[in-house]
């Protein structure tokens, strides 16, 4: 027994009004079924296939009197005019090729590119005066009152429109847009489908994350209640504040030799030899704390000196901002800067082997910074299911929303009673 022939039976033993029920992954197979049984109960392929003939044999005859025409028009004062509707024509014309045996498709993809030509080069017709002066191309005492070049593009336009016609009443369109929709609805239920197992993978990791956290602040508990833990929280914020000072001053010789870079690379013209101004400008952190003697300040103060002078390109805010900084640090600050890091940085090398020494101490470290890790990660999966579970209720809603869309078009425009299923992952 044939698909069709199975469907004919079901159809047979199923009561008119019964309800349907579908998963999404077998839609477009059902969809597939109620077109071909449109085509077989409206005859569609012989029609398209008379079709298909009927606009061969047109084209053929348009196309010999379009030969005719042209030379009669060559001459013609409104030749620039016409002659373009003719090759407009002949481009309409060559898409009325079709094969032995036309498929539906192919067919309806030419009416519906007929549509768009046939109405434009009508309407440009319609609109020159060639739609009354066309008796020039008309044979000797021929009396026409319509323009046939007019009368054969609206006749092609009628023989469309007739197939049109057939193929709406047939509602083999309607198949299509509703294959369309269901298409995009078992996307959205793919992409759904991800999303919940994302959205379960997170949930997961997120149980195993909180589980560890506990583990350590557990750890972190215990060891901060022994009484080794005397002058712990003395050294690690002593710790934290020299780590702050250096951060500080390392910030502060950034941000000025960032307001000065323009500078730097201008007078790096004058001495393209200089290695030291070179440093400065590709790594300054590091070249400033390695310029033991501070000879940078050399090239600052002749940099200084051009600036007040007007030697560089610079907009007039730009000037402005770079003398300012100029005076105000690098004849005093930056000495003070490289002092207070060193200092800073001896203390800090101090405090740090205080605690090198003290095992407890790199022990609690230690257990504090898995701690942190933990807590970090938890926090951040824990952002992350909350994106995944409010995408997760909007898709449920565009599903909802494209499912009841998909049922009551096959409802309205194929009258059965189809309850679309969404099969879980």
């Amino acid at each position: 027994m044939s698909w069709l022939q199975k469907a004919v039976s079901f159809l047979k033993s199923t009561p008119k009004d019964a309800q349907e029920e579908l998963p999404v992954s077998q839609l477009q197979e059902w969809l597939q079924q109620r077109s071909q049984e449109i085509v077989e109960q409206h005859n569609l392929l012989p029609a398209i296939k008379e079709h298909a003939k009927i606009l061969e044999d047109r084209r053929w005859v348009l196309e010999t009197q379009l030969d005719v025409w042209q030379k009669k028009t060559r001459l013609r004062p409104t030749a620039n005019e016409v002659i373009p509707f003719f090759r407009e024509t002949r481009q309409i014309l060559d898409l009325l090729h079709f094969s032995n045996q036309p498929a539906l498709g192919e067919v309806l993809a030419v009416n519906q590119e007929l549509e768009k030509k046939l109405h434009t080069l009508i309407e440009k017709i319609e609109e020159s005066t060639f739609l009354h002066d066309f008796g020039f191309i008309l044979e000797d005492n021929a009396a026409v009152e319509t323009n046939p070049l007019l009368s054969a593009l609206l006749d092609l336009d009628a023989l469309r429109k007739k197939l049109d016609l057939k193929i709406t009443e047939s509602r083999y369109h309607a198949i299509q847009v509703i294959s369309s929709k269901a298409e995009y609805l078992r996307r959205v239920l793919t992409y759904l489908q991800q999303l919940n197992h994302d959205l379960e993978l997170k949930k997961s990791r997120l149980a195993a994350a909180q589980q560890k956290k506990e583990e350590k602040e557990k750890s972190l508990q215990q060891l901060r209640g022994d009484k080794k833990n005397l002058d712990i929280n003395e050294l690690t914020q002593l710790k934290k504040e020299l780590e702050q000072k250096l951060e500080e001053k390392e910030m502060e010789v950034l941000s000025f030799f960032s307001k000065i870079k323009p500078l730097l690379q201008q007078y790096k013209e004058i001495e393209p030899s200089n290695g030291l101004l070179f440093s400065y400008i590709t790594d300054p952190l590091s070249s400033f704390f390695q310029d033991e003697g501070l000879f940078v300040l050399d090239i600052l103060e002749k940099i200084a000196g051009l600036l007040r002078q007007g030697k560089f390109n610079l907009s007039q805010e730009t000037m402005v901002s770079s003398l300012a900084a100029l005076e105000g640090i690098y004849n005093q600050r930056l000495q003070a800067i490289k002092a207070e890091y060193r200092e800073s940085q001896a203390g800090l090398k101090e405090v740090i082997g205080q605690i090198q020494h003290n095992f407890f101490v790199v022990k609690m470290d230690d257990a504090a910074y898995r701690l942190e890790h933990y807590l970090k990660q938890a926090g951040r999966m824990e952002g992350e299911i909350f994106l995944l579970n409010q995408k997760s209720v909007k898709l449920q809603g565009v599903l909802k929303r494209e499912q009841e869309e998909v049922q009551n078009l096959i409802q309205t425009s194929l009258g059965r009673n189809v309850l679309v299923m969404m099969e879980q992952k």
